[in-house]
């Protein structure tokens, strides 16, 4: 609240530079951001694909070396001789047997200059194990090389069989884990004879090779596994590769995701051969590098030209803002009364114009001020003169006659030796004649009240028993505020064209009334009341203002008949414009009345009319 108060005294130099320089900050920043948003979403989907298609590659890079391995089981069938060894029974004959054998092995040992190191070994088991290795091997004989699975698989099937990780079970002392190819040999002479098997073992040197090509960032993981979540191959960087692949599953399309609070790319590809899985895991920050640099080069250089914007922006301002801060002081100088001051509007723009316009009104206001004194103290005059004549009016109501005639009663009581009700009388008149100098003050409803009671109790000694009165308010309004001589007007009207009009006994009644939007206090008297045509006239000047300036009296006239007396509205007239005055337009006397029944002045305050 503080700042937003503060703000209310900013010059206007000092507005305009800061919204300019704040709608320049938001508008280069925005633009900047959502620049920044889109290029990152677009680099991203570039990442996206690139990875996409640098896995592809690698898929196929991959399907091809396995290719490669697949064709080297078929290689048997291109040589004819060394099928028709295989294809020969020799064994009655241990030197036909090695003969068999040095052409089998010769063969398979021209299979291992293969130029590819990773190809370890090569088997043809058929009659018997034929093998060709890089390195010297020991074959194991202690089990039966048709009881193993890969043996059962590759014979039950046309197609060559893909064997996943494994460690060699035809050597001895040979922990190597390899993968192998095994392709069922059918004889070329009669298709439907099985001559056995052929073996290729190879390490993964040779997808390694591949894989490592592929540069996935520090921060990235790339892997190869198989159909049974075993790992082919992972980048060393992040060794739990198999439990993330278990955690996130295989999908068909690249996705992000968290881990430890950063966001990571996921692409994947397939590897048709085998049925491999590739994962390619990328750092979304290190993909994105490139983006928050150019984001922060556009930061920095949309700072710097905001900047500059700004300086030139306050230069131009308080160049332009100079003449007007001018006609500025020169107001101050015309607020304080020094209206001798003139604007040098030697400009065609608008402050010129503006000038020419303050020129034109100083000198206006030279002349109406000295119009203004005349008509204010004329004015001020006028109200004194109907001031007093309000005053007047108050006091014409309870001065003379009633004076006179109260009087003469306190006398002819001490007369007949009632001086104890003459005394009464004689405070309680007293009392009313010093209500008449506070009657533009307020005071407690208790005091005014009091001022009623003592009227109506000389009145009612007056008439002698034909005034009976009663007043019921309520004892929580007594200590509210109201303004002097608020009811004895309305209290004398009842008295006087009530009980003097009337030649039965007379009852004034007051009492109070709480509603939601006013606290009323209704006056009711049993007198002679008022004809229509008075109670229209009475009603119509309490809502025009206007009071009645004379009635028509003559014996059986309207206001005879009406009961009232020549004057009769000046007093609640005067009454509803003191109570509008202080409370408001929607308060005031509302007035009913029946010829022969009586009357009721009703007088609205607010409900908290203090």
């Amino acid at each position: 609240m503080r700042k937003c108060k503060a703000y209310r005294y900013w010059s206007i130099r000092a507005k305009l530079l800061f919204f300019t320089a704040l709608f320049i900050l938001i508008s280069v920043f925005s633009v900047s951001a959502l620049s920044y948003m889109e290029y990152t979403k677009d680099s991203r989907q570039k990442a996206a694909d690139q990875v996409q298609q640098t896995i592809d590659q690698v898929s196929i890079n991959v399907n091809n070396y396995l290719d490669d391995l697949f064709r080297l089981t078929l290689s048997p069938y291109r040589n004819e001789t060394v099928m028709d060894a295989l294809d020969r029974n020799v064994s009655g004959s241990e030197m036909k047997q090695l003969d068999k054998r040095r052409l089998i092995e010769d063969y398979l040992d021209e299979i291992m200059i293969y130029p590819r190191s990773d190809i370890l070994r090569v088997f043809i088991l058929a009659d018997e194990i034929y093998f060709s290795g890089r390195f010297p091997i020991t074959i194991n004989t202690d089990k039966d090389f048709t009881q193993y699975d890969w043996y059962k698989e590759a014979m039950s099937t046309q197609e060559a069989t893909f064997v996943s990780a494994h460690q060699q079970q035809l050597i001895k002392y040979d922990k190597t884990e390899v993968f192998s190819i095994v392709k069922r040999l059918r004889s070329i002479r009669n298709t439907d004879r099985v001559l056995g098997v052929i073996k290729v073992d190879a390490n993964y040197k040779g997808i390694e090779n591949i894989c490592n090509k592929v540069d996935v960032g520090q921060e990235g993981r790339f892997f190869i596994i198989d159909q049974q979540g075993k790992l082919i191959y992972a980048n060393s960087s992040r060794p739990d590769s198999a439990a993330f692949y278990n955690a996130i599953g295989s999908r068909e399309k690249p996705f992000t995701m968290k881990e430890n609070g950063k966001s990571y790319l996921v692409n994947f590809a397939n590897v048709p051969r085998t049925n491999w899985t590739i994962v390619a895991v990328n750092s979304m920050e290190e993909l994105n590098a490139n983006s928050v640099k150019t984001r922060n080069t556009a930061f920095l250089f949309a700072i710097a030209c905001s900047l500059l914007a700004i300086v030139i922006l306050a230069v131009f301002v308080r160049r332009f803002l100079r003449p007007l801060l001018h006609i500025v002081r020169l107001m101050k100088k015309v607020e304080s009364g020094q209206l001798d001051v003139q604007f040098p509007y030697n400009r065609q723009d608008e402050i010129g114009y503006l000038g020419s316009s303050f020129n034109h009104l100083t000198q206006q206001i030279n002349v109406m001020l000295s119009t203004n004194t005349k008509l204010v103290k004329e004015v001020y005059e006028s109200k004194m003169l109907q001031q007093e004549a309000q005053i007047n009016a108050l006091h014409s109501q309870i001065r003379p006659h009633f004076i006179f005639n109260s009087l003469n009663m306190i006398q002819i009581l001490m007369q007949s030796g009632e001086q104890d009700k003459a005394l009464l009388h004689l405070n309680q008149l007293s009392l009313l004649m010093r209500s008449l100098t506070a009657w533009d003050k307020e005071l407690p409803l208790r005091k005014e009240l009091e001022l009623v009671q003592a009227y109506l109790g000389i009145q009612s000694t007056r008439y002698e028993g034909r005034l009976e009165y009663r007043i019921e308010v309520d004892e929580s309004l007594m200590n509210t505020s109201v303004p002097s001589l608020l009811f004895q007007p309305i209290i004398e009207n009842a008295v006087i064209h009530g009980c003097e009009l009337k030649r039965g006994k007379t009852t004034i009644w007051m009492y109070n009334e709480l509603t939601a939007d006013y606290t009323l206090f209704h006056i009711r008297d049993n007198g002679k009341g008022m004809s229509g045509e008075k109670l229209a006239a009475l009603q119509t000047m309490l809502s025009q203002g206007a009071a009645l300036h004379s009635v028509e009296t003559e014996p059986g006239g309207p206001a005879a008949k009406s009961g009232v007396s020549p004057g009769t509205g000046i007093g609640l007239l005067n009454i509803d414009k003191r109570v509008k005055l202080k409370y408001g337009p929607t308060y005031g006397l509302r007035i009913q009345s029946e010829w022969e029944k009586g009357t009721i002045v009703t007088v609205m305050l607010p409900p908290e009319f203090s």
